[in-house]
């Protein structure tokens, strides 16, 4: 095929699909998009803000004050040109949360942000100290080796308009990373409910023995119902309890059958004093619901009538001991090389030696697609000594190089995803 008309029909594709994406009715970015959001968010939880500055590039990260495990959260972070006190449009991002001993909680590779906000909701399984890292990557005129329209390329969006990009100023700041410290407090496990009869409530409180639940290992669930308004224990409590993860009932107590005297009989679990409890053994780790029913009978006090609640819990691997999730990607593999994908080191290792002849496997353990291409040192422009071509998510690339001397390689479709090999 010719490589000229190849790269200009790419060029001529890639320039429709920016104009689709963004030649609209003229987008205002004027006002500040992150800050309406936190306004909003604010009404109901306090959030917070921390920023990070590297050589005029800075990142802003904004958190709920409180944190509570296994809840949904905001987690937003916005990059801006702060020179010129503008976001940075067209920005490749990866981001991962480590956990307080080192476990990947959520990581992924394939975010761009077009105007150079990354916001998500995301929920920490338990308390601790996580680390959320942020790998920021900007877009330069070359991908695939072809050229990017100027429209796609990164620009400190000074005008406050997308569509205005011959107004901004181009922004190749390659490639920056950020760490951000949060810290997680334990889940509230009371809850006040108001019973149906008027005038009423109880505390329903969770606890759990062992307090950290394993897989394999039996865990006893006690759920005490006390008296909202004097705190004494509320006696006579019938409870129906099941306990779910997604879609799949670990157990669930069934409906009690109609008997023939005018009490109700609302549930297998029954609290003379307050106390209901069910002991489980969990076969996967993961986060579990514990659905509750609770209703009373005539000579319960209080008579607060029927109340339902739910409670979180998580369930660990049985494992003993952690690896730290960096000194798992810093472990070499004997001549190979993992391909991370846009988290920083991008390939690891990203510098690696070899004898002449000698053979490197590159692994694509990434969920992205990625290449490993020569390039003249110190630049992005190809010099042909090799190429893997595209590599799907598991693909391996083999490769031998029979002259002594530093190689530099980038992938083509993330260029700032750059690495070496030295050949002695």
């Amino acid at each position: 095929m010719n490589t000229t008309r190849f790269m200009g029909i790419t060029t001529t594709i890639l320039s429709i699909t920016l104009v689709v994406l963004f030649v609209q009715p003229s987008i205002d970015f004027s006002q500040n998009v992150f800050a309406e959001q936190n306004s909003m968010n604010a009404d109901s939880v306090k959030l917070i803000e921390q920023t990070q500055t590297q050589d005029d590039v800075s990142i802003e990260f904004t958190v709920p004050a409180t944190i509570v495990a296994g809840t949904l959260v905001p987690v937003n972070a916005k990059v801006t040109d702060s020179s010129r006190i503008a976001n940075l449009s067209h920005t490749d991002w990866a981001y991962a949360i480590i956990g307080p001993n080192g476990e990947i909680v959520h990581r992924t590779t394939t975010l761009h942000g077009h105007f150079g906000i990354m916001n998500f909701k995301d929920s920490f399984p338990e308390s601790g100290t996580y680390t959320i890292k942020y790998t920021i990557s900007s877009s330069g005129p070359f991908m695939l080796g072809a050229p990017v329209p100027e429209l796609g390329q990164t620009r400190a969006v000074v005008s406050g308009d997308l569509l205005k990009f011959n107004e901004d100023p181009i922004n190749n700041f390659g490639s920056r990373s950020f760490e951000f410290s949060v810290d997680v407090v334990n889940q509230g496990k009371t809850i006040t409910l108001t019973g149906s009869e008027s005038d009423t409530e109880i505390l329903v409180t969770l606890t759990t023995q062992p307090e950290r639940i394993v897989v394999g290992e039996p865990t006893t669930l006690l759920i005490a119902v006390n008296d909202a308004k004097t705190g004494e224990d509320a006696t006579h409590v019938d409870g129906q309890l099941s306990v779910r993860r997604g879609n799949y009932y670990t157990s669930a107590s069934a409906d009690q059958p109609d008997a023939p005297i005018s009490i109700p009989l609302h549930g297998a679990y029954h609290g003379h004093r307050g106390l209901l409890s069910t002991t489980q053994t969990f076969s996967q780790p993961g986060t579990y619901l514990i659905l509750a029913d609770l209703s009373t009978i005539p000579y319960s006090a209080p008579l607060f009538g029927e109340a339902s609640t739910r409670f979180v819990i998580q369930v660990f691997d049985n494992e003993e001991g952690t690896v730290d999730v960096m000194q798992q990607m810093d472990s070499v593999k004997e001549n190979t090389v993992d391909i991370v994908g846009l988290e920083s080191p991008f390939y690891v290792p990203n510098v690696i030696q070899a004898s002449v002849g000698e053979k490197i496997v590159f692994d694509n353990i990434d969920g992205n697609q990625h290449t490993v291409t020569s390039v003249r040192s110190g630049t992005i422009e190809y010099d042909g000594k090799f190429d893997s071509s595209l590599l799907q998510p598991g693909d391996k690339f083999e490769l031998a190089l029979n002259e002594k001397g530093n190689y530099d390689y980038f992938c083509s479709l993330h260029t700032s995803m750059q690495g070496t090999i030295i050949v002695s």
